[in-house]
């Protein structure tokens, strides 16, 4: 009796952990999504004039 005990433990613990994996793969794959979204916002250089300055020469890119 202890021994289906120990492997429902086992199978318990082997679905949690696999859960575990999935859920921070699926978190990694988001913020990859998002760095790679927010490099090509970047690398498509828009730029804004800076309003605070008060300067029409001076632009901040985002």
């Amino acid at each position: 009796m202890s021994f289906s005990f120990w492997t429902e433990v086992q199978l318990l613990l082997i679905t949690h952990y696999s859960l575990l994996i999935t859920h921070y793969s699926l978190l990694t794959t988001h913020y990859s999504l998002l760095i790679t979204h927010y490099s090509l916002l970047i690398t498509r250089g828009q730029c804004y004039p800076n309003l605070t300055q008060g300067s029409s020469k001076s632009h901040r890119c985002w």
